[in-house]
């Protein structure tokens, strides 16, 4: 995910609720493999589950009717909503 932020221009994510669509989406990444800030280093400790499918569910969607669906943070991030799907779903092993 850190990578994928990091490719779209530093400018995008000036704008105070760019910065709050970025955060969503490190969110969802979180919620679906668990979160580094969340365990120690070295012990795999237990994704929430509900939080995973929720966020599964999310990022899943096509929908665009919510101004912070996945599809339209993803445009207006300047990053493919595809392609952070497919590492979602690598990285979660889903």
């Amino acid at each position: 995910m850190t990578q994928l932020m990091l490719a779209a221009p530093a400018r995008r994510t000036a704008e105070p609720y760019r910065r709050l669509m970025a955060a969503v989406l490190q969110t969802v990444w979180d919620d679906c493999q668990g979160s580094a800030h969340r365990r120690r280093p070295g012990v795999k400790a237990a994704t929430d589950l509900h939080a995973s499918r929720l966020a599964i569910a999310y990022a899943t969607s096509t929908d665009r009717a919510w101004p912070f669906s996945f599809e339209n943070i993803c445009e207006a991030l300047g990053l493919d909503a595809d392609r952070l799907r497919r590492e979602l779903h690598k990285e979660s092993g889903a």
